[in-house]
C-alpha cells in the first residue's frame, strides 16, 4: 500500500498515541486526504543522513480527533496502530513524500510473549500510571491504556522519557527486551526513588 509520509523529530510506537500541529499546507493537504479517503499516513523519524530524510520504518497512523489552537493552528491526535516498512520513497510537486509500507514486525520484543507485569516490574508500570494522573494533555490523548501490559509500559517510557531519539531508536530496534528493561529500571528507579 501506499501511504503520504510524515517525518517528524519525535518518536511513537505501536499503540501510542501523539498530538501534532500541522501548519504547511503539504501537511494539511495530507490530513485532508487521510480523512476523506479514511486512511492513515505514516509518522516517521527525521533522519538527516537518509534520502528524503525517512527513516527506514515508521507508524502507520490514524487520525483519531481534531482541533485548532488558540492561533488557529490545526490539532490533530494520531494512534499509531501499526509497524510498517517504508520502501520506494518520492516526492510529489508539493514535496509530500509518500512510500511503498509493507508489514514489519518492529520492535521484535512489542509483540512477543512480555506481557504481564512481575512484582519485578510493577514500579515501571506503578510510575507510568503516575505521569498519566498527573498529566492531563498525556492521559487525555490515551483512548485505551493498558498498565498491565509489560511490553505497552515499556514503549510509553521510551517515547516519554527525554534522551536522544537515537538513544531512542537503539534501545527499540538494536537492544533486546532484558536491556531495555535493565535501563528503564535504572533510570526510573533513580528518578521514582
Amino acid at each position: 500500500m501506499k501511504r503520504a509520509i510524515f517525518p517528524l523529530p519525535i518518536f511513537v510506537l505501536p499503540e501510542g498515541y501523539t498530538r501534532l500541529r500541522i501548519f504547511e499546507p503539504r501537511y494539511l493537504n495530507m490530513v485532508k486526504t487521510a480523512l476523506q479517503n479514511n486512511v492513515g499516513f505514516v509518522l516517521c523519524t527525521y533522519q538527516h543522513d537518509t534520502p528524503f530524510n525517512i527513516s527506514a520504518q515508521g507508524c502507520l497512523v490514524d487520525i483519531i480527533d481534531f482541533d485548532q489552537d488558540p492561533s488557529n493552528m490545526l490539532l490533530i491526535d494520531v494512534y499509531a496502530a501499526k509497524s510498517v516498512q517504508i520502501n520506494d520513497v518520492y516526492q510529489d510537486e508539493s514535496e509530500l513524500r509518500h512510500g511503498l509500507l509493507s508489514d514489519c514486525n518492529t520492535p521484535y520484543w512489542y509483540n512477543d510473549s512480555h506481557s504481564e507485569i512481575s512484582a519485578d516490574n510493577q514500579r515501571l508500570s506503578d510510575s507510568l500510571q503516575d505521569i498519566f494522573l498527573n498529566n492531563k494533555e498525556l492521559s487525555s490523548l490515551y483512548r485505551q491504556t493498558k498498565f498491565d501490559n509489560l511490553a505497552w509500559v515499556a514503549a510509553r517510557w521510551l517515547e516519554l522519557l527525554p534522551i536522544s531519539i537515537d538513544k531512542k531508536q537503539q534501545l527499540a530496534f538494536e537492544s533486546n527486551f532484558a536491556n531495555l528493561l535493565n535501563f528503564l529500571h535504572t533510570v526510573i528507579n533513580n528518578e521514582f526513588a
